[in-house]
Order: C-alpha cells, then sequence, then structure tokens
C-alpha cells in the first residue's frame, strides 16, 4: 500500500502537437501495456481539429477536447478511431456554442460504439439524448442528475469530516484515482458493471491488488451512499437493488507474521548509521530519519505518531531520574470505530543518551525529535519505510534500482517493516512473561489473563487515564532497549572487522560544449556613460538588502530641492 501510494505523484502531462494518427494510438497502448508512461502521462494535441487530444495515462488512453468553456471526455481509444474523435469534437463545439451540454451525447455515442462498433446506430442513439440543455455544476448537484464527478465530490464532503485528520488525504486518493477518469463525465445513471470492472482492471495495471480492492471497496460505498440518502438528485432511484456490490476483486490481505530477530534489527541500526549515504549522486541520510529508525525499534510507536514526537511532549517522571515521558494525544494514536486513547510512553536514559548523539548533528535546534531535512517540519510517515527501501537496494518507489546493493541480504537480514518491529517487541516481552507491559507499550486493546503483569488487560478507562501504567511499561522498555543496545554493540564491532565497500562509480555525464568565441563587430561599441557619483545612503541601502527581491527592498527618499518663493 505504501508503494502504490508512492507512485500517486502528481505531475504535468508531456503534450506534444501532431497529426494525430492511428500509430499514436497504439503507441500509448504499448506506453501503457509496458508500464513506461512517463509521470503524469502524455497529451497529443491534434493539429487538425483545433482542441483535440489524446491523453495517454498509466491506466488509459482517452480523446478529449479542451475549450474555452469546459472541457469534454469524448470516449476511449480502443473504441473511437480518430475520424470518429475528431467527428465527436466537432458535434461538441455545436452543442457548446448552442449553450448545451455535449457529455451525455458524447458519453452515449461512446457506450453504443462499445457495444454494437456501429457508426450509424451510434450516431442515432447520441442524437436521442441531444435534447440537455447545459446546466452550471452548481446546479446540477442541487438538483441532478449527478456525473459520476459530483457523486464523489458530494460523498467525500460528508465522509471526509467522519474520518481522523491523518487519514482523509489516503481516503480521498483511492476515489480521485487516473482510472476514474474513464467514467468521470458519465451519468451515474449510465455507469454499468462492464465500466466499474474497467477501473478496477486499470488500477490492477497501473498500481497493485491491494489498490485495487480499496478503489472497490470505496466507490461501491460511495454509490451504496447515493442510492440510499440521494436517490432521486444522483439518478439511482430506478434501481430496486444496489447492483454495483457485485463489483469485486480477487483479494485477500494476509497476515504478516515475520518477527525480525533482535540481532537483526539491531544489525539494520549499526548498517544504517555506517552507509549514510548508499551512492554518490545521493543525498546522505538525515539525522531525523535515523532518529525515526531508532525510535520505531526501540519503541515499537506507529511511524506516524513516532514521526510528529516533540520535545515539548518530553516529559520527566516523577522518582524516574534521568527518564522521559513520551506523550501523544488520542487523535494521533490509532484508534478504530471506539475511539484512540491517550499515550505515554517512559522512555530509559540509554535510549535518550542514543537519540541525543542523533540531535547533536542538528545545525539548529529544532522542536521535533524526529525533524526534516527539508524545512522547519518532521520527517514524513515514510521516511523509514523507504530508508529500508534503500538498504534493500529499492529505489523511492519499492522497486529494484539497476547498480544498487541490497544490504540486507548481504548481511544476512530479512527485510522488515516497521510493524514487525511491534512484533518483535511483544514477542520478546512475551517470553519473559511481560506480555502486559508489551500491550501497554505498544497501546494495544486489553485481554483479560491471571496477573497483572501478564494481563493484556481489562483495566477500566478511569485507571488507565489516571496511571498509563508506567510503573509496568518502564519495566517492559527497560529489558527491550537494554537488549536492542546489547545486540547493537555487539553488531556495531562485528562491522567494523568488515572493510567498507568501494562507492558506486559516478554516472558519466555530458561533457560541456565549448561555445563558440564572439565574432568582432564591424563597428565598435559605443562609449559607456560616465558612471554616477557615489551616493552613500543608496551604498548603506544596498548593502543591508543584499539578497532580497527587489520588491522588498525599501528605498531611500531622496530629498526635495526646497520649493522657492516666486516673490523672493
Amino acid at each position: 500500500m505504501a508503494k502504490a501510494a508512492a507512485k500517486a505523484k502528481a505531475a504535468a502531462y508531456t503534450r506534444k502537437r501532431v497529426a494525430l494518427a492511428v500509430e499514436h494510438v497504439e503507441r500509448g497502448e504499448d506506453l501503457i501495456e509496458q508500464g513506461k508512461v512517463p509521470g503524469r502521462g502524455i497529451e497529443f494535441a491534434d493539429t487538425h481539429t483545433a482542441g483535440l487530444i489524446l491523453r495517454v495515462t498509466p491506466t488509459a488512453s482517452t480523446f478529449m477536447l479542451k475549450t474555452e468553456k469546459a472541457t469534454i471526455r469524448l470516449g476511449e481509444a480502443n473504441r473511437l478511431t480518430v475520424e470518429q474523435a475528431r467527428d465527436q469534437a466537432a458535434l461538441a463545439k455545436i452543442s457548446l456554442k448552442r449553450g448545451r451540454d455535449p457529455r451525455r451525447q458524447v458519453a452515449a455515442f461512446e457506450a453504443s460504439m462499445g457495444q454494437t462498433a456501429d457508426v450509424a446506430a451510434s450516431a442515432e442513439v447520441a442524437a436521442a439524448v441531444d435534447d440537455t440543455p447545459a446546466q452550471t455544476e452548481a446546479d446540477r448537484r442541487l438538483y441532478g442528475p449527478w456525473l459520476w464527478s459530483d457523486l464523489v465530490e458530494e460523498f467525500l464532503t460528508v465522509k471526509l469530516p467522519k474520518l481522523k485528520a491523518n487519514y482523509r488525504t489516503q481516503y480521498e486518493s483511492y476515489l480521485r484515482h487516473q482510472a476514474f477518469d474513464r467514467i468521470r463525465d458519465r451519468l451515474v445513471s449510465d455507469i454499468r458493471i462492464k465500466d466499474l470492472e474497467g477501473v478496477r482492471n486499470a488500477v490492477v495495471k497501473s498500481n497493485t491488488a491491494s489498490a485495487a480492492h480499496r478503489v472497490v471497496q470505496q466507490g461501491k460505498e460511495a454509490m451504496s451512499w447515493a442510492w440510499r440518502y440521494n436517490a432521486g438528485i444522483s439518478g439511482l432511484d430506478g434501481f430496486e437493488y444496489e447492483w454495483w456490490l457485485r463489483w469485486s476483486i480477487e483479494y485477500s490481505s494476509g497476515t504478516r507474521e515475520h518477527v525480525p530477530t533482535v540481532d537483526e534489527l539491531a544489525r539494520t541500526l549499526a548498517l544504517a548509521e555506517r552507509h549514510r549515504s548508499l551512492g554518490q549522486t545521493e543525498h546522505a541520510t538525515g539525522a531525523g530519519t535515523l532518529a525515526m529508525l531508532w525510535l520505531t525499534v526501540l519503541t515499537g510507536q506507529r511511524t506516524f505518531p513516532t514521526s510528529i514526537l516533540r520535545h515539548d511532549r518530553l516529559y520527566p517522571i516523577d522518582g524516574m531520574p534521568g527518564w522521559l515521558s513520551a506523550n501523544w494525544s488520542g487523535v494521533e494514536m490509532k484508534g478504530g470505530k471506539s475511539g484512540s486513547r491517550p499515550h505515554a510512553l517512559p522512555l530509559p536514559p540509554q535510549a535518550l543518551a542514543m537519540l541525543k548523539c542523533l540531535w547533536a548533528e542538528l545545525d539548529e535546534p529544532s522542536p521535533w525529535a524526529c525533524p526534516s531535512v527539508r524545512g522547519d517540519g518532521h520527517a514524513h510517515q515514510s521516511a523509514v519505510n523507504k530508508l529500508l527501501w534503500r538498504m534493500e537496494g529499492l529505489d523511492q518507489y519499492g522497486d529494484p534500482k539497476p547498480g544498487r546493493t541490497n544490504l540486507l541480504a548481504l548481511h544476512g537480514i530479512e527485510p522488515w517493516t516497521p510493524h514487525d518491529a511491534r512484533r518483535t517487541l511483544g514477542s520478546f516481552l512475551g517470553d519473559r512473561r511481560l506480555g502486559g507491559a508489551a500491550s501497554a507499550i505498544l497501546s494495544h486493546k486489553e485481554d483479560r489473563t491471571d496477573s497483572e503483569k501478564e494481563k493484556v488487560a481489562a483495566v477500566t478507562r478511569l485507571h488507565y487515564d489516571r496511571g498509563q501504567r508506567m510503573a509496568l511499561k518502564a519495566e517492559g522498555m527497560a529489558l527491550w532497549v537494554d537488549a536492542v543496545l546489547e545486540a547493537y554493540e555487539r553488531e556495531r564491532a562485528a562491522l567494523a572487522l568488515i572493510p567498507l565497500p568501494e562507492p558506486p562509480p559516478r554516472t558519466p555525464r555530458k561533457p560541456s560544449e565549448k561555445r563558440k568565441p564572439k565574432e568582432a563587430r564591424d563597428n565598435p561599441p559605443e562609449p559607456a556613460a560616465p558612471a554616477c557619483p557615489p551616493n552613500p545612503e543608496m551604498r548603506s541601502t544596498q548593502s543591508t538588502n543584499a539578497g532580497r527581491r527587489r520588491s522588498q527592498v525599501k528605498r531611500p527618499i531622496r530629498p526635495t530641492r526646497p520649493e522657492t518663493d516666486p516673490g523672493a
């Protein structure tokens, strides 16, 4: 899922002006099939029909019409030929000039072509629905009928406020996936299971089955919401049952059971510190990312609360000199439908000593425990995952990167995720009859057992809020941190006996071209104007405002000559 989200970056389309032909359609299909569509996609702008483009994205190849009034989706390139797209573009322009909305017309033509491939019959079908005057977007959402884009906007307006703030962007991204562009301007009432399956298949092709599973689940949720609460204006009032629930994908999430050993976690920490730079052209791992890796291993907390931990949320603990309590609010912690709980975690002095060594590397103090190398914010919650990918020889999207060494495999470490470290902590303390301490440290919900130390445990909310079971947590944290640091020192000493490998060669760069010498002019240059006499006020202003934008510099007001009395 993290890999799919990393690839969902927005970028500009690459635009080329061509005389559209079959070869451009075939080229687009080849790029999609091979997964080589650059960036967000390519737009081939037709030189024969103004505004007609062939848009190739990682999921689909689509004819579009761009005008000053609207952008109209004409149809998929596997349903329309170039000449048919030009004809539909011309008809759409006429409809727009008459004040009508051509979306229903072109959508009906495309759907009919996909079913019959009969141009004459499809034109008749389109003409039959070409009587709907154009609506403003606001009127359409208020009175209907909704397009798919309207349904998504209205559903997200209701749904997002009910979600946790740090999950809203991720949830929204699945309903705005590029694969939905093929039905974006389709009436909700005209969408069929074939269209939805096309969206699903496009997501599987461009991302992963898990991303497609999210797209399917959230798409069904949006349509069911419209059918239950806005059937009339959405256009779903004619359906007696939720036929879209048939939209599915053969997928099971599976359960990760990998439990890395303490030695593997410690060896990873030692390797991350030894190989701060994994290539001559790459940035070295920042102190904030390393601090986040250490905190992930030492505390077993999830990456989001770890990334947002602030120094002003580290409090001294009464009766425990040298210890600090890291604190998170309920909103910052993960919670299900029953809500989240505030969480406090005692950090022993030896853990703080390791973190302070990393904080000392910063040029300026930061309010964050895991500061970002860019700006004044905190490291992103994906920083640890990306660091582990780099050590595994992968790029920022989790794909193999040519020429990069897999350090984990080289040193006998099975790939692990930040969540696996939580499993190791729980297993380590459980083996020492401190399952209750592990549960409290990891902020798990509580079950019933016999003793307080074993109890994962049915403690009332009042007791939790008062005590946070700090003594129990501190007992578990002391054992766990000591075991990790002992293994770390052992692994670091073993690595010191191995010579560092030679850095990979730099990528050869294209040699710079020598500039041609300027030809001598026939006419000699005009003499330069005499320099103005120095102005002390201006000199001081320029030195004071060096490096500032011209618009931000306050120039001194030059004194004006005193006006003379005409009668004098």
